[in-house]
Formats: C-alpha cells, structure tokens, sequence
C-alpha cells in the first residue's frame, strides 16, 4: 500500500512538472496574448525618410511596436486584435508643440484629431496633475509636456505670470520649477537682461531648456546666442539675412503658429471654422470678445518659415491653440495647410510634428517615427497625405499608449462633447 501511494506521488508530482513547463513556454511566448494588436495590410509612412512601406502588418504590444515587415512574411499572433489597414496609411501621431489647455474636455479633441502629443505653454499645477492622471491612464489624453508658468518682467503681459525683476530670484524659480517637475521654462516679454541672463544660466545648471518669446530688451541676436531651445511665433524675426545663419549655427528651434492670425482673419470675414461646436460657450465668448478688428498680413511669416526650413532651421508644427479660434486639435490640420501654403512639401509639413517634435522633445529613440521598438502613438488615415496634406484629416483610427479608438468611438466621443456644449 505505502509502495502504491509512493508511486501516486511520482506520478502527481512529474504532471504538476510538465504543467508548470506548459505555462512558462506559453507564457514566454508573448506574441500570443491577447493584448496584441495588429494593423494589417497597411502602407506606412515611417516619417525617417519620404517613403511608403507598402501591404506591410505592424504588431503592438504593451503599447510598443514589436514587428512590422511584409504582410507575406510578417506572421499575425494567435489571439490578437486585427485592425484592417487594406488601401490606408499608417504614420505617427501628431505633436501640437505649442497650445494652452483650459478644460479637461479639450483632451478628446487632440485625440479626435490625431495628436498624441502636446506641449502645454503656460503651465500650473492642475496641469501638471492632469498629466499625471494621463500617464497613470486615470483618463484618456495625448501625452503631455507641460512649461512652467510665464515668466515675465514688471508690469506682466499676462495676468498668473511669475514676476521677477532681480537675479537672485531668477535663480529661484528655475529651480522651483524645475524641482515641481514642469519640463520647460516659459520666458515673456518684459523681462530685463540682466534676469534673462540669470534664467539661461540658472537653467543650464539645472538642465531645463529655456522656451518662449524674445524679451524686448534682449533681441533677437542675443537669444539666438543665449542658449535658449526654442522661440515661439518667430518672435523678433524679421528679413536680415544674419538672423537665419545664426539659427542654424545655434540650433535655435522655432514654431511659427501662423494659424493664429489666419484664423483669425477667417473669423473677421466670417468664414466657418471647424470644430467650433465642440467649445465651451464661456471660450466661445472670450474668443469672440478678444478677437482683433482688421486682418493680420501673414505673408510675411510664410516666408521666414520657408526661408528658415530651406536654409536648415529647425521648425516645430504648434498652434497656440486655445487663442481666438484657434479650435484645440482641429488647428493643427490648418497650421500643416498653412506651412503647405508657405512652400513646404506635405512630407516636409508632416515631419515638423511628428519626427521634429520628438527630437526637440528628446525622445525620438522612442517616438517620433514607425518602428520597432517605439511608442505605438499611431494614425490612421483613409488617404495618402504625401499626394495630399488635406488626406491627414481623413482619420480611420487614433492610437496612443498602444490603445485604439476607432473612427466610431471618435465620432461618439465628440457628440457627446457637442450636446454637452448645446
């Protein structure tokens, strides 16, 4: 009897062996679990170099590209999700790299719009709490990049400005800043050279970049050899042929936001902007009180931008979205019209907002373009937008963090929003 029951455990003991050597073998197979999803069939625009990867399947995978080739030879993982990319085209999501959130319900409008990234220009602690939120997947957004607050000089341009009219305390809000976890120090208008100074310095030793306006008693030559990362407007820039050689030796990056003046000239003449029902009536009516009264020439602007990105420059797709008219994530299909217009190619247009942004951001190991390894940040688009910008409004799809929504979900999101605002 003992001999019997000895033997029953042998034979219990080597099947809970082979059992657990089952799970580990299918659990190291990750490629078949159910959190796989693949875009099949698809053309990819990978935005590292003016092609199409044509009837390619891409798989994701704990919101990461884990494969992508040939849809012959590329296998599709047992259990994963399949989304249809037959005749549409796949590139990364879009940065909006300057705009000001008010409301949490602008998030679902980058989203409807195929940015997955946004750099916020005026920051505070609810938005850098709302960024957490989003990164913790508490609610659904584009990833954020959040300034600190405005940093200006006596009197402030902007009311909620931190104003600073001496050195030492120059020093300590970067710091504080930097310390409270903002990513950028947003600088203005009135701010004295001496605490211009103390700020790029200040900011170097505490390796956070410097973004924002030209101060007026700064300069354009001098921020341009100053150190700081990025200038927003194509502020102090005008026509003198040093100015553009000085960019590029310094690596001064530059986001024009021609949207606001055009689309404030089409709000003057009454022409119907897209999105517009999807705002709060109280920024409807800040919109419409603080809008100017002649229209704005932006011809101008069209030409340093061109001249800028011929010559090497570096340009960023932003659209100070959240100034009259300038409708959150709609904008940015007018700004790529916009640098289309001023004599860029759809390609060169698409490619400030998506492999640009990541590398001003820092994070174009992991952004930025499609390929393995990189942040499944995707659209899709019922279009090719190299023939024609205007196809990258032809949204089949968004993904961020590796989660999808459909055209569907999309177009039930915003009808909630529109009777939410009726």
């Amino acid at each position: 009897m003992y001999k019997e029951y000895n033997n029953f455990k042998k034979v219990g003991f080597m099947s809970l062996v082979i059992i657990c050597i089952f799970l580990i073998v299918s659990c190291s197979n990750s490629d078949d679990g159910f959190s796989s999803i693949v875009f099949r069939n698809v053309n990819i625009i990978p935005m590292n170099t003016e092609t199409i990867l044509y009837d390619y399947n891409l798989v994701i995978k704990d919101g990461k590209i884990v494969k992508l080739g040939k849809s012959w030879k590329t296998k599709v993982p047992k259990n994963a999700t399949i989304i249809d990319g037959k005749d549409k085209y796949l590139l990364p999501g879009l940065a909006d790299m300057h705009v000001h959130l008010w409301l949490e319900d602008e998030l679902i409008l980058y989203l409807a719009n195929g940015v997955t990234t946004i750099r916020d220009m005026f920051g505070n602690f609810s938005k850098l709490s709302l960024r957490d939120k989003v990164e913790q997947r508490e609610i659904l957004g584009p990833r954020l990049y959040i300034s600190s607050p405005i940093i200006d000089g006596e009197p402030p341009i902007w009311p909620g400005s931190t104003i600073v009219t001496n050195s030492e305390d120059a020093v300590k809000w970067v710091s504080k800043y930097k310390e409270m976890g903002y990513d950028f120090i947003k600088i203005y208008e009135m701010l004295t050279m001496d605490v211009y100074d103390s700020i790029i310095n200040a900011a170097e030793k505490e390796n956070i970049p410097v973004v924002g306006h030209v101060p007026v008693s700064v300069g354009i030559e001098k921020a341009l050899q100053s150190g700081q990362k990025s200038i927003e407007h194509l502020s102090k820039y005008d026509f003198i042929d040093t100015l553009y050689d000085m960019t590029i030796e310094n690596n001064v990056w530059n986001c024009p936001t021609i949207v606001v003046y055009e689309n404030q000239n089409r709000a003057l003449a009454n022409k119907e902007l897209e999105g517009v029902e999807y705002i709060s009536p109280l920024s409807l009516a800040y919109w419409k009180d603080s809008l100017v009264s002649n229209p704005i020439q932006t011809k101008g602007l069209k030409y340093i931008t061109k001249r800028l990105h011929d010559e090497g420059g570096k340009i960023l797709l932003g659209t100070d979205a959240n100034n009259p008219f300038i409708v959150p994530g709609f904008s940015i299909h007018d700004e790529l019209y916009n640098f289309v217009n001023a004599g860029l190619t759809p390609y060169e247009a698409i490619r400030t907002g998506t492999y640009n942004a990541a590398e001003f951001l820092d994070i174009l190991d992991e952004s930025g373009t499609v390929e393995k390894g990189k942040n499944a940040d995707l659209i899709l688009l019922d279009g090719n937008p190299l023939e024609d910008i205007t196809n990258i409004k032809k949204l089949e799809g968004v993904m961020v963090r590796g989660k999808w929504i459909s055209k569907d979900e999309i177009d039930e999101m915003l009808k909630t929003l529109a009777e939410k605002y009726e």
